[in-house]
């Protein structure tokens, strides 16, 4: 009788845990497939502006204040390159970090959704490292049109324009960060404290039914 009673414990717990998990997988294939979509919008854009600039001849490539604007367009096509490469390699790792962790998590043995929510976290990192990177190329490429295809007075406005979005999504991000920030125990929650709780309700739990709380490392509790 006791083994039947511990065998179901053992099925609550796993059942319990691979919920979280679920929820978890869910919240980052939302975040991933929202990046996606952003850098493709961010990529056309700049495709938008790079072949914009193949339009111009050499007749233009110096104005009357004697800037060269060979120089600047120059600048201003590489940086625009760079620009639609990062955000279309942010949409393939977001697509395929999407795709595979599902994917992973639906055909894997066990442990697979656990397995899959790890890596997926590594993942979400890293493709919110290329998106930040993809808008700040975005923003250079701004900057660089101005002294391109404009006189000074709006090439200067430009320039200070796309410096002040740069330092605005940099501060942005550092306060989502702060306003948002959780410690590792909080981050990685205690799954087997969570059920103890759940279990004792059925009787599993101390004296007077009340459910029995332990203290769990987070490497114990969801990864």
């Amino acid at each position: 009788m006791l083994s039947l009673q511990n065998l179901d414990l053992d099925t609550h717990v796993k059942l319990k845990k691979n919920e979280i998990l679920e929820k978890e997988l869910q919240f980052y294939t939302s975040a991933l497939n929202t990046m996606s979509t952003s850098a493709a919008v961010l990529a056309g854009f700049a495709f938008s502006g790079l072949a914009m600039s193949l339009e111009y001849t050499e007749d233009v490539d110096s104005n009357a204040n004697g800037r060269d604007r060979g120089l600047f367009r120059t600048l201003f096509t590489i940086s625009s390159t760079i620009c639609v490469a990062l955000n279309l390699i942010t949409l393939c790792a977001a697509t395929f970090a999407a795709l595979f962790s599902v994917r992973l998590a639906l055909r894997g043995d066990g442990e697979a959704v656990e397995k899959s929510v790890k890596s997926v976290r590594g993942e979400y990192k890293f493709v919110l490292f290329l998106f930040c990177s993809g808008i700040f190329a975005f923003l250079m490429s701004i900057s660089l049109m101005g002294w391109y295809k404009f006189h000074d007075e709006e090439a200067v406005a430009m320039t200070f324009i796309g410096v002040l979005g740069m330092a605005f999504v940099g501060y942005l991000m550092k306060r989502s960060a702060a306003k948002f920030y959780l410690s590792k125990s909080s981050r990685y929650l205690s799954t087997k404290s969570l059920v103890k709780q759940g279990a004792g309700g059925k009787g599993q739990g101390g004296a007077g039914g009340q459910p029995v709380q332990q203290d769990v490392s987070p490497e114990d509790g969801i990864p």
